[in-house]
C-alpha cells in the first residue's frame, strides 16, 4: 500500500465507513486514488516549485521544492481525499460553494465603477495588493482588467487564470 492509498483508506473509514462500505472493490478503488493523488502532487509540485532560480543555493532550492510538494499535497489531499462531511459527497460541497461565492462578473462591475469615476484614478496599490490577496489573483491581473477597454471581454478571455483562482480560494477559504 502507498502513502496515499494508506491516508485515504485511513480517513474514509473513520469519517465516512457507509461510503467505504458502499465501494464495491475497496482495495482496487484505494488503490486507484492513491495512484491518482501521487500523480496530481507530483505534477502539482513541479508547477509549484518553477524553475531554478539563479543564484539559488543547495538549501534554498530544497527549501523551495520542499514546499511546492508540501503545498500540492495540501491542495491535492483536500480535494480529493479529505472529506468534510459523511453527508456531502466532494461534488456536491463543491456545488454549494460555487452557489455561495461571489461571481467573476463582480470583477467586471468593480473595474468598469473604476474607468467610470470622474477622476479617472487608479486604485491605491494597497487596495490591489489586498483585492489581488482576496480573490488569489495576481495583482498585473488587477492592473490589466482595469486598463481594458472592456472588462468583461478580458474576464471571457482570461477564463483559465479565474478557474485556476477559484480552485484555490475554494481549497482555502
Amino acid at each position: 500500500m502507498t502513502h496515499y492509498q494508506t491516508l485515504a483508506r485511513t480517513h474514509w473509514t473513520r469519517y465516512a465507513p457507509t461510503r467505504v462500505e458502499a465501494v464495491p472493490n475497496p482495495d482496487e478503488f484505494f488503490q486507484m486514488l492513491g495512484q491518482q493523488v501521487h500523480e496530481q502532487v507530483t505534477e502539482l509540485t513541479a508547477q509549484l516549485a518553477g524553475q531554478d532560480r539563479a543564484g539559488e543555493s543547495y538549501l534554498e532550492k530544497v527549501g523551495r521544492l520542499g514546499a511546492a510538494r508540501l503545498r500540492a499535497e495540501e491542495i491535492v489531499l483536500t480535494e480529493l481525499v479529505w472529506i468534510s462531511s459523511p453527508e456531502t459527497s466532494p461534488a456536491e460541497a463543491r456545488e454549494a460553494w460555487e452557489l455561495d461565492r461571489t461571481s467573476d462578473s463582480w470583477l467586471v462591475s468593480w473595474a468598469e465603477r473604476i474607468q467610470d469615476s470622474p477622476e479617472d484614478q487608479m486604485p491605491a496599490t494597497e487596495e490591489l495588493v489586498d483585492l489581488a490577496a482576496e480573490w488569489m489573483l495576481p495583482v498585473t491581473f488587477l492592473q490589466a482588467l482595469l486598463e481594458a477597454e472592456f472588462p468583461a471581454q478580458f474576464l471571457r478571455e482570461h477564463q483559465e487564470t479565474l478557474a485556476q483562482a477559484a480552485e484555490r480560494r475554494y481549497h482555502h477559504p
